[in-house]
Formats: structure tokens, C-alpha cells, sequence
């Protein structure tokens, strides 16, 4: 007898597979050509699909079969594939979709993981290194959940007179753990009056930010290679705006991260803080959003906690620490004052703002 627990595990099974037939799918274009080609009225072989792509028809053909048993588009009885406007707009607009490409990243690590969970091993944690395409894809991940919400959205909701203050100019604003620019060149060519600097630890991601600030001509934007818990000595009282996209959970000194935010405001300067959405306990987080709770805290094992591990006094908080925790450790850092938002727009995250 099959019982809903062997359902649930069956589900968990093909949940995998198919995620990680999703994620090749992106990565050699076959969803774009079917976005392209493939209609209610168009039904697509696979060798139709597999020339467009340029991939092998046998190979092409298994993984139609994959994806279309499992629901993710649609089979007729000769075989033929197509994507039907619904699934178009859900899998070109679900700012989740991006994510299915972290499941093969997260292999890339999983030896050293294995070492890092073994107490008996030396091994903390990870370094972003070990992630082959990681700021990549969260630039993936950033442009589908904030391209279109953080400017005509976000910034207005965040208020304290921000966006006019950006838009009249002469605004110093800070992105810390800014990968490879896409927030700072977001804001720095919407607000050309105001200048915008991206932090970042990693060379690799701010030589990449460099080379976009060329490529897209915004003369207002500069990136710095630099520690968050450390940054130079002469930038106190230095900026008017300091924004964290869903970088404060990485850090593996988040609390002097934090103050040293604090310190590089200007008094009366603002500080938004974007995090993932959770309430500091699992058991909560289980009864508000189960399925999603255990996606954020999957990848904070395989991802966020081990390269927020990496040093012997590392805070080692996770993705999901929560707003509970997140607000103690803002007022711990100097935060007198803290607003939380939960915007509907960012169904994932948490916004936190604060005054200096």
C-alpha cells in the first residue's frame, strides 16, 4: 500500500530530476526556442527544436519527454511539444525560475560541504570560489525579481523623500556586496544626478562590475573591491542612501558588516536592508510557507551558511536568520529605528529600513 508519505517522497524524487532538467534547459536555450517557436497552434518535434538549438535531436528528444511527464509543458500524441501561454509567461516572469539553476551550482561544492559537516574535518565553510557561476546567476535572480519593482516601486515605498533626493542629485549612495553591478548600474542610469559606489569582496565580481560600468557608459558609478566588516577608514559620515540586496546573511561577520554601515552614513542618512523573508524560528516558518521555507533553507545549507561559516568567529547565520534576528542585529550595530516592509512585489524578502 502506497501511503501519502511514499507520495510525498516520490514527489521530492521527480521534483529533483526534473529541476535539474529545467536548469539544462536554460543553460543550452532550449526554453528560449520553445518561448520562440512553440504555440497552442504550433506543436514542435523534438528535431525541430533540437536544429534551432543546435543540440543533438536524441538528446533533445529525452528531455522534452522529462519535462512534459512532469507538466512543465505540453505532449500530443505525435510526440510534438509546445509551451502554452500560461506556462510562457510563468516560466519568463517567475522571479523564482532563475533559481532552478542553482541546484547543479550547489554540486559543485558538495565534496567540500561533506568536509565542512564532518566534525571530525578542519573545514569551516566554502568560498564564493568554489561556486563556478554564482554571481552570474544572482544577477539572473536580481534582474527577474527586481528590474522591474525596485525604482517605480521600492524606492517610493521605502519614502524618507529618497527618490527626490536622487533624482535632484548630489546623493552618495552605497550598494555593500554589490556582485557584479547589477543594482549599482540599475540606479546609477536612472538617476544620473547622483552617484553610486558597489562594494564587493570578490576581484572577479568587481572586474566584471568594471567592465559593465564601461560597457553601459555610467561615468556616476565606481566599484571597490573590499570587506564589508572593514571598509576604509576615511569613508565615515561619507554616504546619504546604503542599500544590502540579500547579501547580509553571507557575510560571516554580518554584525560588523552592519556597523559598518552605520558609520560610513551620514547622520540622517538611510539604510535599506533586503532579506530573504522568515521569522528567526523553523517551526513558524513551516506554517507560514512551507515549501518555500525549505527552498531558502536548502540553499542556505548548500550555499549561504557554508560560505558565511569560513572563519573561526564566524556568526554562521544562514539565509533564513529572520526578521527577528535581523532587527536585534541592526539595533545592536547602532539602529535605534527600524521599519519592516513585506511588500507584495518582493514575495521572498523582507525590507528593513533605518536611519542613521
Amino acid at each position: 500500500m502506497t501511503t501519502e508519505y511514499d507520495k510525498l517522497l516520490l514527489n521530492f524524487l521527480t521534483g529533483g530530476t526534473t529541476s535539474l532538467a529545467i536548469a539544462l534547459g536554460r543553460k543550452l536555450g532550449l526554453f528560449e526556442v520553445l518561448f520562440e517557436i512553440s504555440s497552442d497552434a504550433h506543436h514542435v518535434s523534438p528535431e525541430e527544436l533540437a536544429q534551432k538549438a543546435n543540440c543533438k535531436p536524441r538528446y533533445v528528444r529525452e528531455w522534452c519527454a522529462c519535462l512534459a511527464c512532469a507538466g512543465i509543458f505540453q505532449v500530443d500524441d505525435e510526440e510534438k511539444y509546445w509551451l502554452t501561454e500560461d506556462q510562457k509567461k510563468s516560466l519568463q516572469g517567475n522571479a523564482l525560475v532563475p533559481m532552478f539553476s542553482m541546484i547543479p551550482l550547489f554540486s559543485d561544492g558538495r565534496e567540500k560541504l561533506q568536509e565542512a559537516f564532518d566534525a571530525s574535518n578542519p573545514r569551516l565553510g566554502m568560498d564564493y570560489s568554489d561556486f563556478s557561476t554564482f554571481y552570474e546567476l544572482m544577477a539572473q535572480i536580481s534582474t527577474n525579481a527586481h528590474d522591474k519593482v525596485v525604482i517605480p516601486k521600492l524606492l517610493p515605498e521605502i519614502g524618507h523623500g529618497i527618490v527626490e533626493k536622487l533624482v535632484a542629485g548630489n546623493m552618495k549612495s552605497l550598494d555593500v556586496g554589490c556582485g557584479i553591478g547589477f543594482h549599482v548600474q540599475m540606479l546609477a542610469k536612472a538617476y544620473p544626478k547622483s552617484h553610486f559606489t558597489g562594494l564587493d569582496l570578490t576581484a572577479s565580481a568587481i572586474e566584471t562590475a568594471n567592465k559593465r560600468k564601461l560597457d553601459e557608459k555610467t561615468e556616476n558609478a565606481e566599484y571597490i573591491q573590499c570587506n564589508a566588516a572593514s571598509m576604509p577608514e576615511n569613508w565615515a559620515d561619507s554616504f546619504d542612501f546604503v542599500t544590502i540586496f540579500d547579501a547580509c546573511h553571507d557575510q560571516t561577520r554580518p554584525d560588523l558588516c552592519l556597523k559598518e554601515i552605520h558609520r560610513v552614513l551620514k547622520p540622517g542618512g538611510l539604510f535599506a536592508m533586503i532579506e530573504i523573508k522568515g521569522t528567526s524560528h523553523v517551526a513558524k516558518d513551516k506554517a507560514a510557507n512551507p515549501l518555500l521555507s525549505s527552498v531558502f533553507y536548502g540553499c542556505s545549507m548548500f550555499h549561504c551558511l557554508p560560505v558565511g561559516s569560513n572563519l573561526p568567529d564566524a556568526l554562521c547565520l544562514g539565509a533564513m536568520w529572520g526578521q527577528e534576528r535581523a532587527q536585534n542585529l541592526m539595533k545592536q550595530s547602532g539602529f535605534s529605528s527600524i521599519d519592516t516592509l513585506t511588500p507584495d512585489y518582493l514575495s521572498v524578502n523582507n525590507v528593513y529600513i533605518a536611519k542613521k
